[in-house]
């Protein structure tokens, strides 16, 4: 049973309710758009909020952030003297020696952490995951045509490779070896870690977690991978983690070390994940505070240095009565009422239809070739069939219910795909021929909505998401037969 962290007000440990409603406040206005917040002090949580229909209780798939448990558990096999940071990298894969140039035969692990390995372009895990051969084998044909060790690229292949290595040294993923000697002595439950064709956990991206988790890898980081007095990491490997030893030049305006980041002139070492997942550390004020988000723009480090760190110590006096205050109602109350489910209602006039309809659409790049929507008294059902098979979701009208679904979506999700995800989902009618669906999911940061036109000679289907590193919309889709 992990030991639960112990929840305080804000004041209790000097920390002003408003500045965190500021923070709130300013991420509303700039379009941030925050699934999950966790801010402790002292070990002790100050504040914790869920925009509904996140929460704490389901895991969130990691981007990036996932890097930050690689980097753990090479951390650990560091530790166990099984490799050093500046092995040669073709010590661990001889096969790759022949016929290798200058730049591969100089490359070291210690530039793969820091992402500066040499390589002629860098790797994104949404172009390996729907790869089924070796992922191992796709890295080393990308050319190395730089010195290692100077120039900073950003790759997630980088990770694969040193997660493949760990299970190499170790004779364990770097899932089971951060498990068994980290992730359930500071209290993270068992997690799904996405794994390559070859078995190895994928690395730069793919795990799931809780906000609280990624909370606790925080807070064992900013103890220097001390918990409880168990020093679980070495504190050696911290410091270079945070380059507070063998520091790296800044780099467009931040300092990249073994997976965690600091931006100049501000205070926060983060780890980080794509659209603004972070967990971020400041050991100046024994403060961790770790987010889910979807954003594009990625300014949660400086709305959180500018609204709350840098206000830190003002001279407003924490007030003498021992019971919540005013303010710490009003945050209390703000959490408490965060919600992307937004209320919509449908016009009242709009086309009259079947309870069923079928179509099959022209032929499209995403290989659909049936629709199936059916109309209930207060639901509504989007089917569809492909090559993956039949996936459907169930709508409320004009209210939001939750399921589960296998639908399609890779093209549209930076290429993750579940057979079981959960999603809310809703129905209204835009205006009178005009049929609109809303899919959000708890386990993804991703915003579906679903266009669906019913014209007089044919029904058009347009898809589209909030946020991708591909395509964000999906060609219209073309329904003409029905029955």
């Amino acid at each position: 049973m992990k030991e639960l962290l112990e929840r305080v007000r804000p004041w209790q440990e000097k920390v002003d309710p408003e500045h965190i409603i500021d923070f709130l406040n300013a991420c509303e206005k700039t379009g941030l758009e925050i699934h999950g917040i966790m801010i402790a002090v002292h070990d002790r949580v100050i504040f914790e909020a869920y925009s509904a229909p996140y929460n704490g209780q389901t895991p969130h798939i990691m981007h990036s952030f996932t890097k930050t448990l690689t980097n753990t558990a090479v951390g650990l096999a560091f530790a166990d003297g099984l490799l050093q940071l500046d092995d040669p990298l073709l010590k661990y894969f001889p096969e790759q020696a022949q016929g290798a140039n200058g730049y591969l035969q100089k490359c070291t692990l210690r530039d793969l952490l820091t992402m500066r390995n040499g390589q002629e372009r860098s790797i994104g895990g949404n172009e390996w995951r729907p790869l089924k051969t070796s992922w191992k084998e796709a890295y080393f044909q990308v050319p190395f045509d730089k010195e290692p060790g100077k120039t900073f690229m950003y790759s997630s292949g980088n990770s694969y490779i040193l997660s493949y290595i760990v299970q190499q040294v170790e004779g364990k993923t770097a899932q089971e070896l951060f498990q068994e000697r980290v992730g359930r002595k500071i209290g993270v439950g068992d997690f799904p870690w996405m794994k390559s064709p070859e078995g190895v956990c994928s690395g730069g991206n793919g795990a799931e977690l809780t906000v609280e988790d990624m909370l606790r890898i925080g807070l064992l980081y900013l103890h220097k991978g001390n918990w409880r007095g168990e020093q679980l990491l070495p504190a050696e490997w911290v410091d270079y983690a945070f380059g507070f030893r063998d520091s790296l030049p800044s780099f467009e305006g931040k300092q990249y070390n073994f997976h965690w980041e600091r931006k100049d002139g501000l205070d926060i070492w983060a780890a980080k994940g794509m659209f603004d997942q972070i967990c971020g550390v400041i050991p100046k004020y024994d403060m961790v505070f770790a987010m889910t988000a979807a954003d594009e723009s990625y300014q949660a480090e400086e709305l959180f240095q500018r609204e709350i760190l840098d206000r830190m110590g003002s001279p407003r006096k924490e007030p003498v009565s021992q019971g919540e205050t005013a303010m710490e109602t009003i945050l209390r109350e703000k959490g408490l009422r965060l919600s992307l489910l937004d209320q919509d209602h449908s016009v009242r006039d709009h086309v009259e239809l079947p309870d069923t309809l079928v179509f099959e659409p022209e032929e499209n790049p995403d290989g659909i070739w049936r629709i199936r929507l059916e109309f209930g008294e207060k639901t509504f059902r989007f089917g569809m069939e492909d090559g993956r098979g039949t996936h459907e979701i169930l709508h409320g009208m004009d209210h939001w219910i939750q399921g589960t679904t296998s639908m399609t979506g890779a093209y549209l999700h930076h290429q993750y795909e579940k057979k079981d995800l959960q999603v809310w989902a809703e129905a209204h009618w835009q205006d009178a021929r005009t049929l609109l669906l809303k899919w959000r999911y708890p386990g993804m940061p991703f915003f579906d909505q679903v266009k669906i036109s019913f014209q007089e000679r044919q029904v058009l289907i347009d898809r589209w998401v909030n946020m991708n590193s591909q395509d964000t919309c999906r060609p219209t889709l073309v329904l003409k037969k029905w029955r």
